[in-house]
């Protein structure tokens, strides 16, 4: 049998003090993880952006500044806005046995405000950049509509790579021929 002195069963109520105190130390850390787990959720959720900006400005040690460029995110819920580059554009294909021509209107969508302000002020360039894209095209491709789909996505990503590159935006949504006539 065991001894009595191995027998601590702890008749004097020494262990209640003892269980109190652990109680009190498991509360004490649910309470800081909540607090903690909450603060840093706040922190992530609120300060996102700063957070963003200064991970970009350390990013780059040499001298020149950090250009910022900002993602537009679609905005599915937001109504589209339109914006049409006028006037339409007209161009003429190399062929050797007869003059042939193509003249489209275009139309861009997006759904944030600020990239519509940004296709009216860089509207010369857009426009002169497309009309480059546009005069590249051979006759036999755009008239199919396989064609016609591959020079709208041309036109979105070349929009796109424009705004970004001289404005440090992007967020057309979508490139629209509204008008195309190729003879």
């Amino acid at each position: 049998m065991a001894k009595k002195e191995d027998l601590d069963l702890d008749v004097d109520g020494g262990g209640k003090k003892s269980s109190k105190m652990k109680l009190i130390i498991i509360l004490l850390m649910g309470v800081l993880l909540v607090g903690g787990g909450g603060g840093a959720a706040w922190y992530f959720l609120m300060m996102k952006g700063d957070m963003a900006a200064d991970v970009a400005m350390e990013a780059d040690d040499a001298e020149e500044p950090v250009v910022k460029k900002k993602k537009k995110k679609k905005k599915s819920n937001e109504p589209p806005l339109f914006t049409g580059l006028d006037p339409a554009f007209v161009v003429s294909f190399k062929d050797q046995s007869q003059a042939r021509f193509m003249q489209l209107s275009v139309e861009l969508m997006s759904r944030d405000p600020e990239v519509i302000e940004a296709i009216d002020q860089y509207k010369p360039m857009l426009r002169n950049n497309l009309l480059l894209l546009f005069s590249s095209q051979k006759y036999e491709d755009v008239i199919t509509r396989e064609g016609k789909e591959k020079l709208l996505e041309q036109s979105l990503e070349e929009v796109n790579n424009t705004l970004s590159e001289e404005a440090g935006i992007d967020g057309v949504e979508a490139v629209y021929f509204t008008a195309f006539v190729a003879q």
